[in-house]
């Protein structure tokens, strides 16, 4: 495959560009979290790849959920939390973080009055208002806070 720049879809703001709502795997809306549609491509051998900018209110978190690839988190702006093997780790300004495809973690929305804003780098990478982004842990074992490096080893 022959590997074009398209400036329409290589180059994209996400500080301006249209906020869109978020879902989990059951199409269910997560309530004030949004997204903004970053740059994008398809690798060569069909690899989706992309960055979005994501915006949780106070009073919101990502429950606990896998996605299919890894990805990179990097905190623009805000606090919040990122719980992953039963511990919370603060996040702030100007962290990036980690996780690897299919670990469970949960994000926790802004720990103060402000908003946490953040940018999500995927590979693969699915669209900011998919329904396959992630998915939720349903197990029991896993949501009680046991065996989360058992669901890793998936």
């Amino acid at each position: 495959m022959n590997q074009v720049f398209r400036p329409d879809e290589h180059i994209l703001n996400v500080l301006d560009g249209a906020r869109r709502t978020m879902y989990d795997d059951a199409g269910v809306h997560l309530a004030d979290i949004t997204g903004v549609a970053g740059a994008g491509a398809v690798l060569p051998g069909g690899l989706p790849i992309g960055v979005d900018r994501i915006t949780m209110q106070p009073g919101t978190a990502f429950p606990l959920h896998v996605h299919e690839g890894a990805h990179l988190l990097y905190v623009l702006n805000g606090r919040g939390a990122l719980h992953i093997d039963g511990r919370d780790y603060v996040l702030r300004t100007g962290d990036s973080i980690y996780v690897p495809a299919e670990y469970p973690h949960g994000v926790q929305g802004p720990i103060d009055d402000n908003p946490l804003d953040f940018l999500a780098f995927g590979v693969p990478h699915h669209p900011i208002d998919s329904h396959t982004r992630m998915v939720l842990v349903r197990d029991e074992e896993l949501l009680a806070g046991g065996a989360l490096e058992e669901a890793a080893a998936r």
